[in-house]
């Protein structure tokens, strides 16, 4: 009930006042005066309490539609964002709602504009036609643990289970979309996959959703590479398993160990001197990682098979090389690191790397030594060496 003290203000003149509050500073006051306003049926005071304040998301949602519906046109693609776009939540997202919403912010502002506008309503009315979803029964259903709902694809994990046979039953493409709908929180990504599971669906294709044929964003791509990687790890095991049954001269004992050195060399290279930055860095780096081990275990087959690398024999003054390199970039790394966004290289993290590398050139020269014995230790370790020399150069060419 508005008191009539309260029924004397307009609501603009406590949005008024609530703007010069949190202005000053003073964020409680304006709290309070936003929901008086927003109680008088404020647009403005909706939004200012969504977006200016930690709430809940039911919170959120709830004054975001508040203030959309009486067409206030930054809460509409905000309201978008909250029930659909951005949801990620099998309970939150609402479709039908977000459209219905959206119909009455035009009808009482026609004039509204919102980025994407064609793109998002295209994409809501895609999920709208797949037909109401029962959240809670689907949970009860199949007994859906908390644990599968709380990651940031794992709504996306279920859709992937759906087009697929398994607990849901046969692969229904359209509880695909209807899941994908619900678990996105990167808007591009989420109109690309329901473009393409729309499409499906409605010319009744079989189809297969995989989550990283859609992701674009840094943390879809660190998620895709945390899985390829995971995947990589039984690769290797496999590769391994092979190749140390099969390597010449009784080398296959050495493999194991001397893969998990250089694993170790590889991986501190990789995020210590590679600088892989961005938004996407864990995602370049782990691609990097993966690419290098491969390249790896491919040399030990070449060589296994008597192929041996261009300039084998050519590297005499490797270590002289390698040690005037290492001690030019270290100089030039302590007087000014080299930085990126979410990567730096710096003298310390190159000091890590090339304690790891020396192993990692023993333990290699050992081994390809003790695969092909007409090539010596030394001559392996000059080849490395003078890898490792280039490797090093590489740095100095980030600081131009």
């Amino acid at each position: 009930m508005i008191s009539n003290a309260v029924l004397s203000q307009t609501s603009e003149s406590y949005v008024k006042m609530a703007n010069t509050a949190y202005a000053t500073g003073n964020k409680d006051k304006a709290k309070e005066l936003y929901a008086t306003a927003a109680d008088m049926n404020n647009p403005d005071a909706h939004y200012a309490l969504a977006y200016k304040y930690v709430v809940t998301d039911e919170e959120r949602i709830f004054h975001y539609s508040e203030a959309a519906k009486m067409g206030h046109q930054e809460a509409v693609g905000a309201m978008f964002e909250a029930l659909l776009f951005r949801a990620n939540s099998l309970t939150l997202a609402n479709p039908e709602r977000a459209l219905e919403i959206y119909n009455q912010a035009k009808a009482q502002n026609p004039s509204i504009a919102i980025f994407n506008e064609k793109g998002y309503v295209s994409t809501v009315k895609k999920c709208v036609e797949a037909g109401p979803f029962d959240a809670k029964k689907f949970i009860e259903q199949y007994n859906i643990k908390d644990s599968e709902l709380n990651g940031p694809y794992s709504i996306w994990e279920l859709a992937e289970e759906a087009s697929r046979n398994g607990r849901f039953g046969k692969p229904n493409t359209k509880l695909v979309l209807q899941l994908v709908s619900r678990g996105s929180f990167v808007p591009a990504e989420l109109e690309f996959a329901v473009d393409s599971i729309y499409k499906n669906w409605k010319t009744n294709k079989p189809f297969l959703f995989n989550i990283c044929d859609y992701v674009s964003s840094g943390s879809g791509l660190s998620y895709c590479s945390a899985k390829a990687e995971k995947l990589a790890k039984k690769e290797y095991s496999i590769r391994i398993e092979k190749l140390t049954a099969i390597l010449q001269h009784n080398a296959g004992d050495l493999l194991l160990p001397t893969f998990t050195v250089t694993e170790k060399f590889i991986e501190e290279k990789a995020w210590k001197e590679e600088l892989h930055g961005g938004s996407g860095y864990a995602a370049w780096t782990r691609w990097s990682i993966m690419e290098q081990k491969n390249d790896y275990l491919d040399l030990v087959e070449k060589i296994n098979k008597g192929i041996q690398p261009d300039s084998l024999f050519n590297h005499k003054d490797a270590d002289r090389k390698l040690n005037e390199t290492y001690k030019r970039v270290i100089i030039r790394l302590k007087k000014k690191p080299i930085t990126d966004f979410n990567a730096a290289v710096d003298a310390d993290g190159l000091r890590s790397v090339q304690r790891l590398w020396i192993k990692y050139r023993d333990t290699s020269a050992i081994l390809f030594h003790q695969i092909a014995p007409s090539i010596s230790e030394a001559v392996w370790k000059n080849w490395l060496t003078a890898i490792r020399t280039k490797e090093i150069n590489q740095i100095g060419t980030f600081q131009e």
